[in-house]
């Protein structure tokens, strides 16, 4: 006789076997963290799957649907466990936008990392709980693949006419964003910190003073007056044993 999918009912083999069960197990040590920590748990964890044939391993449009339905569907506390090198700007900005506007409690927990657009979303949580080696990281757009803050540095140090069309509109694109995450990053601050202090993180975090791929570690996070506690619950990590195929995405591409 053949398994039949927990959800629909349909059966299912091969690798559908495999997902249902991997999926179903998911979601018991999900139920044991929600029932210990009183909370709703949502995941946002980018890791390729056995069972995908191609790899997504990063904040997108479809992450944002995710996690916006899932906080919409509940007034409780809630558990967001992060594991992202980060993605689309406009993505996390809607998902930070949407924790920051929950009605109860939300707290990032951060296993491993969470950078760029995953540290915007853990700077809108009221909580981060995260490892001593545990990372955030810059939140500086990127135009292109590269750092808006050298784009908006090229017109100062070439002559305009040597520069082409091309990078002078990607120049001012730049300039625009920066100005936008700039100010998203000061309203998620502004009910965690005073004026002056958020103005400063938000300057430092995206105004390309380190490279996008650099470790803010727990201390640092911690001497940025951002409310950050150490304790990982053991049930996220029981949760990231059922991740253990596929290759993981890094928090960036740097070689050395």
């Amino acid at each position: 006789m053949k398994e039949k999918c927990i959800y629909c009912g349909m059966e299912i083999e091969g690798k559908g076997r495999m997902k249902a069960a991997i999926m179903a197990e998911r979601n018991a040590i999900i139920g044991g963290i929600e029932k210990d920590r009183g909370t709703r748990v949502i995941t946002m964890i980018h890791r390729r799957e056995p069972w995908e044939e191609t790899d997504e391993s990063q904040i997108n449009i479809e992450d944002t649907e995710h996690v916006l339905m899932r906080l919409r569907q509940t007034s409780d506390d809630v558990d967001l466990i992060l594991h992202t090198p980060g993605g689309l700007v406009l993505a996390s900005e809607m998902i930070a936008m949407a924790v920051k506007n929950h009605p109860a409690k939300v707290t990032v927990i951060i296993p491993f990392y969470a950078m760029s657009g995953g540290t915007l979303i853990a700077l809108a949580a009221d909580e981060i709980i995260m490892e001593k080696d545990s990372v955030l990281g810059p939140v500086d757009p990127q135009i292109g693949g590269m750092p808006a803050g050298a784009l908006i540095s090229l017109p100062e140090k070439k002559p305009i006419e040597t520069i082409s069309d091309d990078y002078i509109m990607l120049s001012e694109e730049a300039r625009k964003s920066l100005i936008r995450v700039q100010k998203m990053v000061m309203w998620l601050l502004e009910d965690k910190m005073n004026k002056g202090k958020a103005e400063k993180l938000a300057e430092f975090l995206t105004g390309g003073y380190t490279t996008h791929d650099t470790p803010i570690i727990f201390d640092v996070a911690k001497r940025f007056d951002l409310k950050v506690r150490t304790g990982v619950p053991g049930g996220v990590y029981d949760l990231f044993k059922t991740f253990e195929f596929g290759a993981c995405t890094r928090p960036q591409y740097a070689k050395y």
